[in-house]
């Protein structure tokens, strides 16, 4: 069944962009001359990766020949990388743990942290547009942190550039190799955490901001649908979409309180009375009136759902541009947060391992470094399946 879905709507979009990239990555790469022409130019191809040379970086002589800048990043930077790797591994442990559990023992039911983002399938499209944006933002900030570092430390940062993973954008600097290679690790450790850093300054700024837009966004507890005819709603004629305005002279303000409302008559027999009011879709905002209701009785048996999808739905009285601000926010703090994490986690290719690979280098042996990276590429993996198995 979701291969038939694959093939069709957005999947067939973007599963067309992934195969013409791939088909230009092999028709380029057929021709060494052309791809050597690419190269010199700042070009680099590679399956499912485009990358484009832009320029150099200006040097912000003021801000990197400060002293006082290199060790605020040195000492932010670890520090915040330390704990967003122990905040990872807070979340990863035990939720292998679980799985561990369920598929040797049957115990409780598997679950993930991790989320791929596939359009259409873990999350829709509209919501897509808002992640490309907030990731465009992310990446451009992460690397200029990267920027500042290398300079910080008199580093030359060769070029920066833009490019394409699969259909996610990128943005990229390139700090000298060699300078990188005769540093010392407290050089090297400054300029690989400030991405990170950057990331997490981005979501502490948009904390607030998405605090006080939410703030104005007026919703209401609105039945968007019915799980079937035969349920108590559905028996009781209840129509979507409706605003619940109380239940049993309770007022119900939002889906918290319903929940709070039901929860206690879970295993009761009960007989609701339901006040809503009827509502009308203006696109995206719900239209109702507080003075024009109906009662409705729900005959609910003990352990039985009363058959309602329902959620907070913004009113007319919001307007639509803050209803926009507000997903952008949210997405920008998703978006800061998990770069942040996983770029700080060892993985092979995040700053977080490369940071590991050198501080381990010439300390250890190399298999330990590989068991590191590698056991928490395999973990990352495992745990991507699992989140994913839950939309297919």
């Amino acid at each position: 069944m979701w291969a038939c879905r694959v093939l069709e709507g957005p999947y067939a979009i973007l599963l067309g962009i992934v195969i013409a990239e791939l088909i230009v990555f092999f028709a380029i790469a057929s021709r060494k001359d052309l791809m050597q022409r690419l190269q010199d130019r700042g070009v680099t191809l590679s399956p499912f990766i485009f990358l484009f040379d832009v320029g150099r970086v200006p040097r912000m002589r003021k801000l990197t020949e400060n002293p006082l800048t290199r060790k605020i990043m040195l000492v932010a930077g670890i520090i915040n990388l330390v704990f967003l790797v122990a905040l990872f591994y807070w979340q990863v442990l035990p939720s292998l743990v679980n799985i561990i559990k369920s598929m040797i023992w049957g115990v409780g039911e598997p679950s993930s942290p991790f989320v791929p983002v596939i359009p259409g399938l873990t999350i829709n499209i509209s919501s897509f547009i808002y992640i490309l944006l907030a990731l465009s933002i992310a990446i451009a900030m992460h690397e200029l942190f990267h920027a500042i570092a290398a300079y910080a430390v008199g580093w030359k940062v060769e070029a920066w550039g833009v490019g394409l993973f699969l259909i996610f954008p990128v943005a990229y600097v390139k700090p000298s190799e060699e300078d990188f290679s005769k540093s010392s690790l407290k050089s090297k450790a400054t300029v690989l955490s400030a991405g990170v850093l950057a990331n997490t300054l981005l979501f502490l700024i948009v904390l607030p901001l998405l605090s006080m837009a939410s703030a104005q966004v007026v919703t209401v507890p609105t039945i968007i649908g019915l799980t079937g005819e035969d349920t108590p709603a559905g028996i009781a004629g209840i129509e979507p979409p409706s605003v619940i305005l109380s239940i049993n002279g309770t007022r119900i303000t939002s889906v918290a309180d319903l929940q709070e409302f039901l929860w206690p008559l879970m295993n009761r027999t009960v007989t609701l009375e339901f006040n809503l009011s009827k509502g009308v879709w203006v696109g995206e905002l719900i239209n109702y009136s507080v003075t024009d209701s109906e009662i409705y009785v729900v005959k609910k048996n003990a352990g039985e759902l009363i058959g309602i999808y329902i959620a907070d739905t913004p009113t007319v009285n919001t307007s639509m541009s803050t209803i926009y601000s507000v997903r952008f926010l949210y997405w920008m703090q998703v978006v800061n947060f998990s770069l942040g994490i996983i770029n700080a986690a060892p993985l092979y290719i995040s700053d977080g391992g490369r940071l590991l690979s050198e501080a381990l280098k010439g300390k250890v042996h190399p298999a330990i470094n590989h068991v590191i990276q590698g056991g928490t590429v395999l973990a990352i993996g495992i745990l991507l399946v699992v989140g994913l198995m839950s939309f297919v």
